[in-house]
């Protein structure tokens, strides 16, 4: 139960459990939605998170550098990750770095060619 957003998480490894569930939020989690034309807020956002890093943090013990390829992937920060941290029992333990590399909000039609 400790992976969905809105359980809170009562032990430390819990908490790690529900935040690494959210922590699954790469380009490659909307491959499928993409090649199948099914495009929404989610696989359009999850297409624009190119990495995740753990790492450790400078304020606090661990560092999530998160980097984006356009603004899209900033659904994934705010609706999944930041609830799912929120509610869990390592959130005074982390800090997020979130960034947009490369070129400046790359289009996401570029990243979607349809066949």
């Amino acid at each position: 139960m400790s992976h969905k957003a809105q359980e809170t998480c009562l032990t430390i490894e819990a908490g790690v459990l529900k935040v690494a569930d959210a922590l699954d939020m790469t380009e490659g989690r909307s491959r499928i939605p993409f090649e199948t034309g099914r495009m929404n807020i989610h696989s359009i956002s999850a297409q624009a998170v190119e990495s995740v890093e753990i790492e450790p943090g400078v304020d606090r013990p661990v560092k999530l550098s998160i980097s984006l390829a356009n603004s899209a992937g900033i659904f994934q920060l705010d609706e999944l990750l930041r609830h799912k941290l929120n509610n869990s029992s390592i959130a005074d333990y982390v800090e997020i770095a979130a960034m947009i590399t490369g070129e400046t909000e790359r289009r996401i039609l570029e990243i979607y060619k349809p066949q």
